[in-house]
């Protein structure tokens, strides 16, 4: 057995016994590449279910010197690969188990949502954003929301849970808003007071502002580039337009959610894009609050030497 293998492993899971309430949240990152010592490579554990990622080529015998620890200290009861490599589709293989799990249940800080391991993006939850999502519930309750790029809606469930009295969720995918509708299910809140669209936020987000309807708390983390039939977004140019066109929906006093993981785009970059927004809106802002990714998501200051994922609140 590879010694230093599994004495990474082992000090990887003894620091996320430390920072992860085990009793309400039964999914994290394991092992997050460099921050974890652990090149180019990503653990992620859903419950009874893992998945490992690999972002460069390893050698099968460390593969499965990796799966034998994991399955030694987790008892898992399936391990998933995935094979992620530039310029390639990515390769999806179960290697503990007999099929690709698919539609299970995990649990975070006590909320739900379905799974799937066989999709070539996501898995339905992005796990890097489970703080933030926590942070969005504290201040939803009694606030209209809208959450623009939804994706499965889990932003807007934990409004929900915080006493939101309404969600409005946009997305292009279809497949996604549904996914969406299955969690508020799963969760137990009456689906008839939230709203799901499929349709292009930037064309909603002008339909809105015509119809003169605002919100309280908006979301938007969009996809770092993405086509639809009327817009194409690279979300390097298009933040100060976004947000702006976001702070034209926002009420007064409401709170404004911007959200990117674009590593290559530092925090200061970032700033410096906001004197922008001037371009897009006539509105005033505060920033009022800046994070980044869990505290499973270390990073090693070296191959990364700022969090990659950028999440800042503004009002108006």
């Amino acid at each position: 057995m590879n010694k230093h293998l599994q004495k990474t492993i082992h000090k990887a899971l003894s620091l996320r016994k430390r920072l992860i309430n085990h009793t309400t949240t039964n999914v994290y990152r394991l092992v997050n590449s460099y921050g974890d010592s652990l090149p180019e490579v990503t653990v992620d554990v859903y419950g009874k279910h893992l998945l490992v990622q690999y972002f460069k080529p390893y050698e099968k015998q460390v593969r499965d010197e990796l799966c034998a620890i994991l399955k030694g200290l987790l008892s898992p009861e399936t391990i998933t690969e995935k094979t992620r490599l530039k310029g390639e589709e990515v390769k999806t293989g179960v290697v503990l188990g007999t099929e690709i799990p698919k539609d299970f249940v995990v649990l975070e800080n006590n909320i739900q949502f379905t799974i799937s391991f066989s999709e070539g993006g996501g898995t339905g939850l992005f796990l890097d954003q489970r703080e933030n999502r926590k942070l969005v519930q504290s201040l939803s309750k009694g606030r209209e929301a809208l959450n623009c790029f939804c994706y499965t809606s889990s932003f807007s469930v934990y409004a929900a849970r915080g006493g939101a009295v309404k969600t409005t969720n946009v997305d292009i995918s279809k497949k996604a808003i549904e996914w969406g509708k299955k969690n508020f299910q799963l969760n137990g809140i009456d689906g008839a007071s939230h709203e799901f669209i499929v349709g292009d936020v930037w064309d909603w987000a002008n339909r809105f502002q015509k119809r003169g309807r605002t919100f309280d708390l908006i979301i938007i983390d969009p996809p770092s580039f993405s086509t639809s039939k009327t817009t194409v977004m690279a979300i390097e140019k298009d933040i100060p337009r976004l947000i702006g066109l976001g702070l034209n929906l926002l009420r007064d006093d409401g709170v404004l959610v911007f959200s990117t993981n674009l590593a290559k785009m530092g925090f200061s970059q970032f700033f410096q894009l906001l004197p922008r927004l001037k371009d897009f809106t006539s509105k005033t802002y505060k920033l009022i609050n800046v994070s980044t990714q869990g505290l499973d998501f270390p990073i090693d200051g070296l191959h990364l030497t700022e969090p990659y994922l950028k999440f800042i609140m503004l009002s108006c």
